[in-house]
């Protein structure tokens, strides 16, 4: 008798079929991708190559310049970093391994489609110099932006909440407690996952403003309202960026939303340095110096917050390993692992 008249039909048909390959993709994975891959073209054709109106992005930031617009070299270089950053999570939530994670269906969701629509409808009305429906168009981009984040936040904080309880209730194994679902830094999953949205959020955070100014350029507003615009502006992003610095909670702080809002400021500050031609017809030494310290200020605050912050948590939990011993305790013979803080 051969070996094949010992299997039975069941576990052979069981052989023949194909591997799982895991969680097919979904309408939100699509959909991400799709969106991406329409932004990205959008951008390119109107924000460099000029197809809407006939003017790039960086010329028409040079005819409309505002006291808080940042060196030219600093859009290309975030937008550059924004676009990889999504396109590597565009690609990453359509593999198995990501596909039905939490933070792609229950945090992204489809709303970063209809982020990537905003950005498109932006990029349309900034090129043909609509600027009030361009600034509709930024502000909305922004709420999305910060709606992604939020849920992305939920998941976290419901991630952490349920591997605590588990874990106390003895009632996960070894892989299970290794997952990191909600994706916390340095994780792999982290930088794929959640960085993406906060580097763009921060962006747009500082871009919102800057297109309410330039709106008030276009429509000939007294230089002085513009100037004061920006002084309110600033330092409510400042304080924003400072809450998000100190919060308390289990996942924070976040460095990522901050960090980008600081090199934004950097990059207004640097401008302001040697300002151009229309800010030195349009403003008096006394406004350009204030919006150039202000800003420096807001932006060297901000690092040096986030850096003391980074050492004194990284200082904190170094210090609580050192002063936890692990030891094993013995009942009837079998060592049992005891921690003693």
């Amino acid at each position: 008798m051969t070996m094949t008249g010992l299997v039975s039909p069941e576990i052979e048909g069981a052989a023949l079929q194909p591997k799982d390959e895991g969680p097919k993709a979904n309408l939100n994975n699509l959909l991400n991708i799709l969106g991406y891959i329409l932004s990205l073209a959008t951008s390119y054709m109107g924000g460099v190559a000029g197809w809407f109106g006939g003017v790039s992005n960086s010329e028409l930031n040079s005819i409309y310049q505002t006291l808080i617009t940042p060196n030219v070299s600093y859009f290309g270089y975030i937008w550059a970093i924004i676009y990889l950053l999504e396109g590597l999570f565009a690609v990453a939530q359509l593999l198995p391994k990501y596909r039905e994670h939490p933070l792609v269906q229950d945090g992204v969701g489809s709303v970063f489609f209809l982020a990537c629509a905003l950005q498109m409808a932006w990029t349309i009305t900034f090129g043909f110099q609509l600027m009030i429906p361009a600034c509709i168009c930024m502000f909305a981009l922004l709420i999305s932006l910060l709606v992604i984040m939020n849920r992305l936040w939920a998941v976290v904080q419901r991630e952490i909440k349920k591997k605590s309880i588990n874990i106390r209730l003895v009632e996960t194994t070894v892989e299970e407690r290794e997952e990191d679902l909600a994706a916390q830094p340095p994780s792999f999953s982290y930088w794929l996952l959640r960085f993406p949205f906060a580097i763009h959020a921060g962006w747009i955070a500082v871009a919102t403003p800057l297109m309410l100014s330039v709106v008030l350029v276009k429509e000939g507003v007294d230089p002085i309202h513009e100037m004061w615009m920006d002084v309110i502006s600033l330092p409510l992003l400042f304080g924003g960026c400072m809450g998000l610095l100190l919060r308390e909670e289990d996942g924070a702080p976040v460095y990522a939303f901050p960090g980008v809002v600081a090199y934004g400021c950097f990059g207004i500050c640097w401008e302001l340095h040697a300002p151009s031609y229309s800010i030195l017809a349009r403003h008096d030494e006394t406004s350009i110096s204030l919006m150039k310290n202000l800003s420096g200020f807001c932006g060297a605050c901000l690092l040096i917050v986030m850096v003391s912050r980074f050492l004194a948590l990284l200082l904190r939990d170094l210090c609580i390993k050192l002063n936890t011993k692990k030891e094993t305790l013995e009942i009837d013979g079998v060592e049992y692992p005891y921690v003693r803080a």
